[in-house]
């Protein structure tokens, strides 16, 4: 009996875990489903722009002295506003969006928000200290739940319901899907194609920068610490279908639970790897992705 005990506590405590970890998993995935989904840009600032989120949320702490949980909409409307200055003024110059010219152009403005940020607070680890962080609600005995991470995971859960609905329900998102079906007949049914793109990479934008406020509390920060998140949501989108939000938030969920298990069987050192094996076996195997290739 005590050895079923030891095994089974410990399995429940991992899957809970990543649940609360895949649900901003789901957010930042969802924000690049939709920038693929709606311009088939592979957006390789995805990662610069979360971090570009806790910074903004540092400083708000630190001026401010508003916790993030409260302040997170702050960094998510500064990255909107970013993002849809970054599209209009750089991405919808590229003649056709040629793919390459678009991966260059992400991946330089995405070194180029790296070392401006380092450049301006440094390279140095900074971290909040907050009262909840160290807050635990007890499930039984055995199982707990970490303040921080459970309310990370219901803001995180509203918002990418609120995302979902926009996306199907609303002019906008019929909009953004009909760009996705065809972009070249949008314009005759009075779609204004780069706005919608330029309002769809915004949102993107905000999505990463709302997740990146919310890990603050519980991540070191520093000028890197995007790039980590960034292939996750490559993961994401390929793992829950090319452009699907839906499916980006389901494998979300379970990049969170697959990597929450590897690191209680295996070792945190392993979860990177595990990341990388699920890429290359979905490209392989199955490219349109596991939960199908509905668009979004």
């Amino acid at each position: 009996m005590e050895s079923v005990v030891n095994w089974f506590y410990p399995l429940i405590q991992a899957i809970l875990n990543g649940l609360l970890t895949g649900a901003l998993y789901a957010l930042i995935g969802m924000g690049m489903a939709l920038i693929f989904g709606v311009m088939r840009i592979v957006n390789f600032t995805h990662g610069a722009f979360l971090m570009l989120g806790m910074y903004v949320s540092y400083v708000f702490f630190l001026k401010t002295g508003i916790n993030p949980y409260l302040g997170f909409m702050v960094s998510g409307a500064i990255l909107f506003v970013i993002g849809y200055a970054v599209y209009m003024g750089l991405l919808r110059r590229i003649p056709g969006q040629v793919d390459f010219m678009v991966i260059l152009v992400t991946l330089g403005l995405a070194l180029i928000i790296t070392d401006g940020v380092q450049l301006v607070f440094g390279a140095d680890y900074h971290q909040i200290n907050l009262p909840l962080v160290a807050r635990n609600f007890r499930l039984g005995t055995q199982i707990f739940v970490n303040a921080p991470w459970l309310l990370s995971f219901v803001i995180a859960l509203v918002l990418a319901v609120a995302l979902y609905l926009v996306v199907t329900h609303t002019m906008f998102g019929r909009a953004a899907r009909a760009i996705a079906q065809n972009p070249y007949p949008s314009p005759l049914m009075g779609i204004n194609v780069n706005r919608v793109q330029a309002i769809s990479f915004g949102i993107g934008a905000a999505a990463a920068g709302v997740a990146g406020a919310l890990l603050l509390p519980v991540f070191y920060l520093y000028p890197g610490v995007g790039s980590q998140f960034e292939l996750k949501s490559f993961v994401m989108v390929v793992l829950g279908g090319m452009g699907s939000i839906q499916g980006a938030a389901i494998a979300g969920l379970v990049l969170g639970v697959v990597e929450s298990l590897t690191s209680l069987y295996w070792g945190n050192e392993w979860a990177l790897a595990v990341d990388f094996v699920i890429f290359i076996l979905v490209l392989s195997l199955k490219p349109s992705g596991i939960f199908g290739s509905q668009r979004a």
